[in-house]
C-alpha cells in the first residue's frame, strides 16, 4: 500500500480535509459520533472513532499555535534605517508612549518638510 495522504475515490478529499469540513460544520465541540455520521452521510468517509479523535485533537492543537503567533514584519523592511541606531529607535518609541501616535504623525509630517 502507498504512503502518504489517504483521498478519498469518491470526492478527491483526504480524510483530515474532512474532519476539517466537519469541524467547520459542527462546531469544535462536536462529539466523535456526531462527526462520524456527519462523515459518513455527507462525505461517504469510513473512519475509526480514535482516527476522528486524534485528527480532532491535532486541529485543535492546531489552531492554538496559530492563534499564538505573532505575525513577523515583512523580509523586505530591514530592522533599522541606515543611519538610524537601536537605541534611537528605543527614543521614539518612549516618544510615542509619552505623547502618543497621532501627534508623532504629525511631528514627523512637519519635521519632514
Amino acid at each position: 500500500m502507498p504512503r502518504g495522504i489517504p483521498k478519498n475515490k469518491a470526492n478527491g478529499m483526504s480524510k483530515m480535509d474532512a474532519m476539517r469540513r466537519a469541524l467547520a460544520e459542527l462546531g469544535g465541540d462536536a462529539q466523535n459520533q456526531d462527526i462520524d455520521r456527519f462523515l459518513k452521510s455527507q462525505l461517504s468517509i469510513n473512519m475509526d472513532l480514535k482516527m476522528i479523535s486524534n485528527y480532532k485533537t491535532h486541529l485543535k492543537a492546531a489552531s492554538k499555535r496559530a492563534a499564538i503567533r505573532k505575525p513577523g514584519r515583512p523580509a523586505s523592511v530591514p530592522l533599522v534605517a541606515e543611519g538610524i541606531t537601536l537605541d534611537d529607535v528605543r527614543v521614539v518609541k518612549e516618544v510615542v508612549n509619552k505623547i502618543g501616535v497621532d501627534k508623532v504623525r504629525s511631528l514627523a509630517a512637519v519635521l519632514g518638510e
